[in-house]
């Protein structure tokens, strides 16, 4: 893969945070010189491995078989999509990434066991990509699953579990963010969108100025 360059920005958060919003609406503001992406997915493999993991069918799956699809997904977004964009000097804005993985898989699915393979597989993975920042976007599990079901969207598999499960989402994204992230910052995403857009920019432009 080509050598990094650019600046890699994660925007994280339970259902519900905006972290779609929040992230197109940052690379808005930026123009030509962002790029938006997202997980599960960001290149046209890693989105059929979106379809399938966040599918009805994918709770047929035990946990180490969702892991790995995660895993495969993002190696192939990272080189297809984050690589070449951070070569050409590009931001990165990615809703979601390996934060994610470690919150709803190992931590809200209680699979400690896979924490060590987690780390090794991110060093091997994500070599130089290691995201500069992550932007947690903090909500109540309460409030954002309120959010997602008042979308007129479908809801996944992920969306209609139960409270408890997006309360272990919750601490295991805080979990990354704050204490095992190379660099991370929360923003409180109860407030208006428009504060929480404004709250995410001024963390992301510090990051560049660094």
């Amino acid at each position: 893969m080509t050598t990094k360059k650019g600046t890699f920005i994660v925007i994280d958060g339970g259902e519900g945070s905006g972290t779609t919003t929040v992230a197109k609406e940052i690379v808005q503001k930026f123009g030509w010189g962002a790029v938006y992406t997202r997980e599960p997915g960001g290149s046209p493999y890693a989105e059929k491995i979106r379809e399938l993991v966040l599918s009805d069918d994918a709770k047929t799956s035990d946990v180490e078989t969702q892991f790995a699809l995660f895993w495969a997904a993002r190696r192939d977004h990272i080189k297809k999509t984050i690589a070449p964009a951070l070569a050409e000097g590009k931001v990165v804005i990615c809703d979601r990434f390996d934060s994610s993985t470690y919150a709803y898989q190992l931590i809200a699915q209680e699979q400690v066991q896979l924490i060590e393979l987690f780390w090794k597989i991110r060093e091997h993975f994500l070599g130089e990509y290691v995201p500069n920042v992550y932007v947690l976007l903090d909500v109540s599990p309460e409030t954002g699953i309120a959010r997602a079901k008042g979308r007129n969207e479908d809801l996944n598999h992920f969306d209609k579990r139960k409270i408890d499960f997006h309360k272990s989402v919750n601490k295991g994204l805080k979990e990354f963010v704050i204490t095992k992230a190379e660099h991370g910052s929360v923003v409180d995403a109860e407030q208006p969108l428009e504060k929480v857009i404004e709250d995410t920019m001024v963390i992301v432009q510090e990051r560049l100025t660094q």
